[in-house]
C-alpha cells in the first residue's frame, strides 16, 4: 500500500508538469496514437481521459476545475479535439443552456491509450519514490510544489 507521503509526492509531481505544459506549451506528447499526423499535447490526453470517466459531469466548468486551467484553455483544447473526431458536444434535455462532452470511438481508444500509459508512468514514478524515506519525501514536494510556482 502506499504511503501518504508518495501519494503527495506523486501529485506534486503531477502538478508540475502540468505547470510546466501550460507555459511551454510542449506539443507532440503522443503521436499518432488514432492514426492522424499531429500529436496530443498532455492537457488534451487529461481532457479526454476526465471526459471519459465523467462522462455526465463533462462541461467547460467541470475540466477547468479538475485541471486547474482557465475555462478559455479548457475551451480552445475541447476545439482542437472535436475538431479532430475524438470529442462531441451535446445539451442535456433538462438542461440547454450547458454543452456537455461524450468521446467518439477514435476518442474512448486515446482515454484507453492515455489511461494505461498514464498507470506505467505512475508505476514508473512510485518506483523511484519507493528510493526515499518520509523525509526526504517532503523535501521532494516541497520542492516539486515550489518549482511549479515559478514556472
Amino acid at each position: 500500500m502506499e504511503s501518504q507521503k508518495r501519494q503527495e509526492a506523486f501529485k506534486a509531481i503531477e502538478h508540475f508538469m502540468l505547470q510546466r505544459e501550460k507555459k511551454a506549451k510542449a506539443r507532440d506528447v503522443i503521436s499518432n496514437l488514432t492514426n492522424r499526423e499531429e500529436g496530443w499535447n498532455i492537457t488534451q490526453l487529461h481532457i479526454v481521459s476526465l471526459i471519459n470517466e465523467f462522462p455526465s459531469d463533462s462541461n467547460n466548468s467541470f475540466l477547468s476545475e479538475q485541471l486547474g486551467l482557465s475555462k478559455p484553455a479548457i475551451t480552445k483544447s475541447i476545439k482542437k479535439l472535436i475538431d479532430r473526431g475524438v470529442v462531441k458536444a451535446e445539451k442535456k434535455e433538462d438542461n440547454l443552456k450547458t454543452i456537455y462532452y461524450t468521446l467518439t470511438n477514435d476518442g474512448e481508444r486515446l482515454a484507453k491509450v492515455h489511461d494505461e500509459l498514464h498507470e506505467k508512468v505512475k508505476g514508473q514514478y512510485n518506483e523511484l519514490l519507493h528510493q526515499f524515506t518520509e523525509n526526504e519525501l517532503d523535501v521532494i514536494i516541497r520542492f516539486m510544489n515550489e518549482w511549479a510556482k515559478r514556472i
